[in-house]
């Protein structure tokens, strides 16, 4: 029987990595060369809304089909496992707000890991809007803060649902305020806003798309919003820095794959998205959806996600959240 030479052996192994690197180059030169698919994880509404039109816009620029499909439920978490569980090729993406990624690996119960995911490009941004009913006895944010501190606990605060980005959003501006709310989860951000229009919370937190409705038909009053500064869309309401709390959280929607897709495909896919999210297609749809076209590519858009990540880290284990 002939033994085989230390050599030969390694001149297989550089045969076999040369061709899997070769196979790798090949495959990122020609992406893409097939249909592209983007998950939703949530139901059909507004962010299935910028997805699909997303889709159209990159289909025309890269000469391929990009399909949309919705898998929603666990509040994002099957859309999300579904995308981290597939193959890094380019092919797949999530199209999603950060919290999928870092907030469900923090409550121990997802089938992912915050690693399994990487940030690709982010499209639009939109801050978070607080707003309380009309007849709330405050009208600002001092009013707020100063009633909550009078009266621990008893404002109470209507979300999406526990653990939810509404929710910690809500949760962190207690934090940083040095105040406590009485937390009410609802099946989505609409049953939420229906309560306080009933009186039966004080308090809720959305994207402007979801609130200014109510809030120009004189039946919610605007508090602040969460943004860094203040967005177009409501220019007239402050932000909570302006008022002295010092949160900065919005809603930075983009596109995210499974880990390790090559960096010539991320930059690929990154010039189409920059070139869908400039045209004036994309811009006036933004603009109804009272969002702002923003893009970042995947370095900037990590960042944003790695600072919401360590803000939650920090959150999370402190209001109990796990427990509740």
């Amino acid at each position: 029987m002939k033994l085989i030479s230390s050599q030969s052996i390694k001149n297989i192994f550089y045969i076999l990595l040369f061709s899997l690197l070769s196979t790798t180059f090949v495959n990122a030169q020609n992406w893409p060369s097939r249909a592209i698919t983007i998950i939703v994880p949530y139901a059909p509404g507004t962010t299935d809304q910028e997805a699909r039109r997303l889709a159209e816009l990159i289909s025309k620029i890269v000469g391929q089909p990009v399909v949309v499909e919705n898998k929603e439920g666990a509040g994002g978490a099957i859309g999300t496992q579904f995308v981290a569980r597939s193959k890094p090729d380019g092919y797949t993406f999530l199209f999603a707000a950060p919290a999928v990624i870092t907030i469900a690996p923090l409550m121990g119960n997802a089938l992912y890991k915050y690693e399994d995911l990487m940030p690709v490009a982010r499209t639009t941004s939109a801050p978070h809007v607080l707003a309380s009913r009309a007849d709330a006895p405050f009208k600002n944010v001092n009013e707020m803060l100063a009633y909550a501190k009078a009266n621990p606990g008893n404002i109470v605060f209507g979300s999406s649902g526990t653990s939810t980005a509404v929710h910690l959003a809500g949760e962190t501006m207690a934090d940083v305020a040095g105040i406590s709310l009485k937390h009410i989860p609802y099946k989505g951000l609409s049953p939420a806003i229906t309560a306080a229009l009933g009186g039966f919370v004080d308090v809720v937190i959305g994207l402007p798309v979801a609130i200014k409705p109510q809030i120009d038909a004189g039946k919610m009053r605007a508090i602040a919003q969460f943004g860094a500064t203040r967005a177009t869309a409501i220019q007239d309401v402050p932000t909570l820095k302006e008022s002295g709390v010092n949160v900065n959280l919005s809603v930075d929607l983009g596109l995210f794959g499974p880990a390790g897709i090559t960096p010539s495909i991320v930059a690929n896919i990154n010039e189409a998205v920059a070139k869908a999210v400039n045209t004036e297609e994309f811009k006036a749809f933004a603009s109804r959806a009272l969002a702002a076209p923003a893009y970042l590519p995947a370095d900037d858009y990590k960042k944003i996600v790695d600072g919401e990540r360590a803000l939650y880290a920090r959150l999370v284990p402190k209001i109990k959240l796990i427990d509740k």
